[in-house]
């Protein structure tokens, strides 16, 4: 299971990053925050972290132990501490509703990705 997350999270990571770089007004659009030249430098900005993410992510898919552990740990933060703060800024009014779902689908993934660092080190793959 901790390699198959892995492995969509780098494959997610890598798909929204490239988006942020290549259009990242089309991107804000999708929750309803209009493109401007200071949002879209701010979106490219996260493009980058993101395809930098993905590769340390992709390179994680052989750790063991501690280090698969910490991977895993550090990515379920991500996703549901990320998610925490759209849902903020969806109830302020600050992003539209596509907002929700992509959050609940964040969420779910770091449950899993608690959940599998939290296996014995045997029943990992």
């Amino acid at each position: 299971m901790s390699r198959a997350l892995l492995t969509v999270s780098a494959a997610a990571f890598t798909l929204v990053g490239l988006g942020y770089l290549a259009a990242p007004g089309a991107m804000l659009s999708v929750v309803g925050i209009p493109s401007s030249p200071t949002n879209d430098f701010l979106m490219r900005t996260e493009g980058v972290a993101l395809l930098t993410g993905a590769a340390l992510i992709w390179v994680a898919r052989d750790a063991a132990g501690t280090g698969l552990r910490f991977a895993l740990g550090a990515l379920a933060f991500y996703f549901v501490i990320g998610s925490v703060v759209d849902l903020l800024a969806w109830s302020s009014g600050i992003v539209g509703s596509a907002a929700v779902p992509s959050a609940a689908i964040r969420i779910a993934l770091g449950g899993l990705c608690l959940i599998a660092a939290a296996r014995p080190v045997s029943s990992r793959g």
